[in-house]
């Protein structure tokens, strides 16, 4: 019998219990909930897998992968190891734990692991984007640009490299990269994935050279393409703020204000992507009492497994109001064992930006918490999106310029009705006071989190931790002025975002 033939019992969570599979069909089926972004359910699938093929090296890798992507660091490790004890020399494996080395800080080690990998393939392109994307995330930006350039050398049409050598700071393309760029897009060589990379490296490129009218010319198609790629409701992203309006009033708060969650210190930096949050999670991580998760998903999947625990019958925020004080020390604990492997000072931050639906949860989960809004010019934070092409289709509305202005409609409404009904709850950065007072705004931020000044907040870009966000390369800057009010130059082509104002 292949292995393909091998029949593997799995509960797939479905209304049948647990069934019997072929192997080639598992596959399959965690290859599909990877792609929908089902991490959790994929995870749950391919350790199954692994469970019961304990010498099959890609069931490890890909519950590895799985729980990564859930980011479950721990058990994650767990089976990129046994991947790797069955197989050392396999690439994927070697990859996949150079990530989440990265990812917990341990810097020497993924470098260590993604040279082995190479070593292994010297001229695999997509090893060298691993490695270039590796040494952006870890502050290397040097060589970042040695690794990129290097995989566009083996194969320009792999075109990550390019999207990766776009972002680093700087003019990075020669007139002969460009032609070439222009080249294969013209000639349709490039598949829709490859294509959509190439227009956002090339906007990126026009942009440094300052051809304001290729810039757009190539943004414009490459998010007219990406966005053919992705569903977005704008009805159900207002009818999902006005639910959040409706429900948390201020009778609510009134009728739950004496339960009390947990009270861990954790800073909850909330805003709209693109907002400057990585800057203020760097200026905060640079102080030695505080340590950064980043984006962890913690807070919603403590929530939603609360929520498949009880089986209420509405889903979240309804089921909130008939929940005891024991239900939020409960979520808290789940949250606090999730995010355990990043608290390594007495302050943890998580900079999920979209927990802003979240805060009136937060408020009574973790009463110590202190939540961050960070706030950007409306047209410059939109137009920052639109110009970026985001991981894992995480902001599928940035790629059309009337769902983002509806979409910061939303949020906005949303981060009103919070300060109306929390009022002196929540502490707002706004980034162009920042960017123009660094000490004074850095000084109210600390205090605000009950933090006493330390000098490196004002040297963030000396932090060397790890970060995985847009602005990776941002930070490791001193601050500058160049992003605040940018957007006026570019005023012809913004449409919609226009509109939006700061009131």
């Amino acid at each position: 019998m292949t292995q393909k033939d091998t029949i593997i019992t799995i509960d797939a969570n479905g209304p049948d219990g647990k069934r019997s599979f072929s192997y080639a069909d598992v596959q399959q089926l965690i290859h599909r909930q990877l792609q929908a972004t089902n991490y959790q359910q994929a995870a749950a699938i391919s350790m199954q897998l692994a469970d019961q093929l304990p010498d099959d090296p890609w069931a490890h890798l890909v519950a590895a992968e799985s729980l990564y992507l859930h980011q479950q660091l721990a058990p994650a490790l767990r089976y990129i190891d046994r991947a790797i004890q069955i197989d050392p020399q396999n690439i994927a494996a070697l990859v996949i734990k150079s990530r989440l080395c990265l990812y917990s800080g341990e810097h020497a080690e993924a470098m260590r692991l993604i040279d082995a990998a190479v070593r292994l393939n010297p001229k695999n392109t997509q090893l060298l984007l691993e490695k270039g994307e590796l040494l952006a995330d870890a502050g290397n930006l040097d060589g970042a640009r040695d690794a990129f350039l290097a995989a566009i050398e083996t194969d320009s049409r792999r075109t990550g490299s390019l999207l990766g050598l776009s972002r680093l700071p700087g003019d990075n393309f020669s007139e002969d990269l460009v032609k070439k760029i222009e080249f294969l897009i013209d000639s349709n060589q490039l598949p829709a994935d490859e294509r959509i990379n190439a227009h956002f490296a090339l906007g990126h490129a026009y942009d440094r050279k300052g051809d304001i009218a290729r810039h757009f010319s190539h943004l414009d198609r490459g998010n007219a393409l990406k966005n053919t790629t992705l569903t977005y409701d704008r009805d159900a992203s207002r009818h999902e703020a006005e639910d959040i309006v409706r429900f948390f009033s201020e009778g609510f708060f009134d009728r739950h204000g004496t339960k009390r969650g947990n009270s861990a210190n954790i800073i909850f930096i909330v805003g709209f992507p693109r907002c400057g949050s990585t800057l203020v999670e760097q200026i905060l991580s640079s102080h030695p009492s505080v340590s950064a998760a980043g984006e962890t998903f913690a807070l919603r999947h403590s929530l939603l497994a609360f929520q498949q625990l009880i089986r209420p019958p509405e889903d979240y925020p309804y089921w909130l109001e008939t929940q005891p004080a024991d239900a939020l020390i409960q979520i808290a604990n789940e949250y606090l064992q999730k995010v355990h492997p990043f608290k390594h000072s007495e302050f943890l931050t998580d900079k999920l930006l979209d927990n802003y639906k979240f805060i009136g949860a937060i408020h009574l989960i973790f009463p110590n918490a202190k939540i961050i809004h960070v706030q950007r010019n409306p047209i410059d934070v939109c137009y920052s999106c639109y110009k970026y092409l985001f991981h894992l289709n995480s902001v599928p509305y940035s790629y059309h310029l009337e769902n983002l202005a509806t979409r910061y409609r939303d949020y906005r409404q949303v981060m009103r009705h919070w300060n109306k009904v929390l009022p002196g709850r929540i502490h707002t950065v706004n980034y162009e006071q920042l960017v123009g007072g660094q000490e004074a705004v850095t000084r109210a931020l600390l205090n605000y989190c009950g933090l006493p000044w330390n000098d490196a907040c004002l040297e963030f870009h000396r932090n060397a931790r790890s970060v995985h966000t847009a602005s990776n390369t941002q930070v490791r800057q001193p601050l500058y002025a160049d992003a605040i009010d940018r957007w006026k130059k570019y005023a012809a082509h913004l449409g919609p975002l226009l509109d939006l104002t700061n009131d």
